[in-house]
């Protein structure tokens, strides 16, 4: 039966495959293969007379787990006995099994976050701890699945008492105690008690482990590398009997540090499992050779790897563009016009755009829908269907027109002002019996003594009534700057998403970079102006089958013929929160190595000069990452006409000279925009925007940058190398 799939396997795989009694270490390269590994290796072992029931193997993600049950049943149909699951699945299963030996019943239920902060804020109303400017529900949910993370329990306080203070508020473990008897009272489980209950199971009752041990006898994991500190232990207990446990995954694609994985896991095997049969996976069979020599070469710069080499038989390939453009804007619109150019080679749907944060994606988005090019966003929403974006557009809604009671109803109580569902009622229920909008309902009600309300709803009134005032008299950027301020709502953020804060403020910073964008390019627009735009290019709706968008740490398991892989700047990649730690940049480094080795046949890096932040724009440094791919795997890109923006950073230019083998590019070179004769008054063309006539001409971080009337979209501020006049180019 599985001589044929033997055949096909290379020496490596054939090795790993094969493979039948002791710990065994598989470091699994990307595009090497590992799924045909595992899927192989269960079809050979109940070949060889293991008993189907008695496989156990174990992935991430239900999509992984869907994907290797339907390959190994394609080649083992009686494989349908073995248990193919993600981690928490198989917990799951084995608890219902075993809920007994914990008090809980088979039917248990499983709380998801909003359950979790339901019995939280009751054990806190109960307790001394108050929820103020310090404490928030959310923050202890938060501990306290990090706690789960890190395999801590309560009872560990005094073995762990400094691990428990590093992320632990005040009164915390108290709180998870309390919680842990609550949802054990409620007959209920959380996710994190998913693994962390049968973890307890597995240490404590030996019954319980002698079962799993000797139901189990040959366990398999894909990628081994994000196992956690409570998977690790738990994979250690069902494995001790028999010393049957096969591990698949590369530290390489080690990224997830933030869910408590560490490559050590991986790296370190020998050291748990002495006996270990150590294979190397070590053939791309996905990428060109270009790509995969080049992806090798930037993560070859981290010191804790194991010792391997990526390589390939595949075609060479297309060199690897690089792209530094002048700000982000014109980063975006460079991926989108080069999309559409090479729609015919590569289709949407087989085309990615990666990037470091989800705030990024704003610019991006922008520039495929004024493309018309459809595309879908992995992991995340649209940019102005985001939360936090909503939220901070509601107020602005609610200025611009005040008869928006949708906008007032999101508004009146975010952050929260102890305004309630009843209290937004009496709101809505003045205004309809009146027949005046909600806002104007708040504002009577402010005024009457009502207790309890009026008091609230008149710091409200006065809060909008304010920043009215400062909208007619501070610019757009810094009226945003001032509302976000004075309703402290990234606070607010900290407290209610702590997990996500970081993320969403800087998605929040990212919506005054648009308002600050648009002023630029369309002087004298007023807010309204901005947000009547702004909506219409809103809603164009993503498509399934467009171009893919998602952040790198959603792409690890994936690929594409096209990828684009954008803002490759100090700051961005490696994220400024990781520049200052060995351990961190060394992930920011895997992040990338990540992205580059999705695309299958063509890759584009990319930078600006000048990134906006929060409105203001600073120049960057390109990443220190990409002085570690050889030149001789790069093709740097310069704008129409010759003229590379790498003015000041000494990059080298299209005519530099190639360094040789094992070298690197070296930034050398600057630009001259003498040259360039447009004037005021000038007829010009534009390859977006098409034609128009030149107002005025500015310098920005000494480059030109010219506000141009177009015939059929009005005044932009564009840069003169995108300009040409007749066939000349500028």
């Amino acid at each position: 039966m599985t001589a044929g799939l033997i055949d096909r396997l290379n020496p490596s795989q054939r090795e790993a495959a094969t493979h039948r009694d002791g710990p065994a270490v598989v470091f699994a390269g990307a595009g090497s293969g590992k799924t045909r590994i595992i899927t192989t290796r269960i079809a050979l072992l109940i070949e060889q007379g293991v008993s189907p029931w008695q496989i156990l193997a174990l992935t991430f993600t239900n999509k992984a787990a869907g994907e290797m049950r339907e390959r190994v049943f394609a080649i083992c149909p009686v494989a349908d006995k073995a248990l193919i699951s993600t981690f928490h699945s198989a917990c799951a299963r084995w608890l219902r099994e075993f809920a007994p030996e914990l008090g809980f019943t088979s039917d248990f239920t499983i709380y998801d976050d909003a359950d979790q902060n339901s019995v939280i804020k009751k054990i806190i109303q109960r307790s001394s701890i108050k929820l103020d400017k310090d404490t928030s529900v959310a923050e202890f949910r938060h501990a306290i699945n990090h706690a789960k993370t890190l395999g801590l329990f309560p009872s560990d306080r005094e073995t762990y008492k400094s691990a428990f203070r590093d992320f632990m508020p005040v009164g915390g473990v108290d709180v998870y105690a309390a919680y842990q008897e609550t949802l054990a009272l409620a007959n209920a489980m959380d996710f994190g008690d998913l693994i962390m209950n049968m973890l307890l199971l597995l240490r404590a009752n030996e019954r319980v482990r002698r079962l799993m041990q000797d139901r189990y006898q040959y366990i398999l994991v894909d990628e081994y590398q994000d196992t956690n500190k409570p998977q690790i232990e738990l994979l250690r207990h069902l494995s001790e009997k028999h010393q049957n446990l096969f591990v698949v995954g590369d530290d390489d694609q080690s990224i997830y540090s933030w869910r408590g994985a560490v490559p050590a896991n991986i790296i370190d095997f020998d050291k748990m499992y002495p006996n270990v049969r150590l294979c190397k996976l070590e053939e791309n069979y996905r990428c060109t050779s270009t790509i995969v020599e080049a992806a090798a070469a930037v993560v070859a710069h981290n010191k804790k790897r194991a010792d391997k080499t990526l390589r390939t038989s595949n075609p060479k390939g297309e060199l690897i563009d690089f792209r530094y453009e002048t700000d982000g804007e014109f980063e975006a619109w460079w991926v989108a016009e080069t999309i559409k150019k090479e729609v015919n080679e590569y289709h949407f749907e087989n085309v990615a755009i990666f990037y470091r944060t989800n705030s990024q994606s704003r610019l991006l988005e922008d520039a495929l829908r004024k493309e018309k090019i459809p595309y879908k966003i992995f992991g995340t929403v649209r940019f102005y269907d985001r939360v936090e974006v909503k939220d901070v557009m509601a107020y602005i809604k609610l200025l611009v027109n005040p008869r928006d009671d949708v906008s007032f109803m999101r508004a009146v109580n975010t952050p929260t002002r102890g305004l309630g569902d009843t209290a937004v009622d009496a709101v809505l229920a003045r205004g309809r019996d009146k027949g005046i909008p909600a806002y104007e309902a708040a504002r009577e009600l402010a005024g009457e003594g009502v207790p309890r309300l009026s008091n609230k709803l008149a710091v409200f009134i006065d809060l909008i009534e304010n920043l009215k005032l400062s909208l007619a008299n501070l610019p757009l950027p810094e009226f945003l700057e001032g509302l976000i301020e004075s309703i402290h709502y990234f606070a607010y953020l900290a407290k209610k998403f702590p997990d996500q804060a970081e993320d969403k403020q800087d998605n929040v910073m990212e919506l005054a970079t648009a308002i600050a964008e648009y002023v630029e390019s369309n002087p004298g627009s007023t807010l309204a102006d901005w947000l009547q735009a702004t909506m219409l290019a809103s809603d164009v709706e993503g498509d399934a089958s467009g171009v893919n968008m998602m952040t790198l740490h959603m792409a690890k398991g994936l690929e594409f013929d096209r990828v684009f892989l954008v803002g490759l700047e100090d700051g961005l990649l490696p994220h400024f929160n990781s520049c200052d730690d060995q351990d961190t940049l060394e992930e920011e480094r895997r992040l990338l190595y990540v992205g580059m080795t999705r695309a299958k046949k063509k890759l584009s890096l990319s930078a600006a000069y000048m990134r906006r932040t929060y409105g203001q724009t600073q120049a960057n440094d390109v990443s220190r990452f990409l002085k570690e791919i050889p030149a001789k795997f790069v093709n740097i890109l310069t704008p129409p006409g010759g003229h590379s923006p790498l003015e000041g950073l000494h990059v080298e230019s299209p005519a530099a000279k190639n360094h040789g083998e094992g070298q690197y590019y070296e930034y050398a070179g600057e630009d001259d925009y003498s040259s360039q004769m447009i004037e005021p008054g000038s007829q010009v063309h534009h390859p977006t925007y098409g034609t128009g006539t030149v107002e005025q001409i500015e310098t920005n971080f000494g480059r030109p940058k010219v506000l141009v009337r177009f015939k059929d979209i009005g005044l932009r501020r564009v840069e003169a190398h995108h300009l040409s006049s007749g066939s000349e180019e500028f």
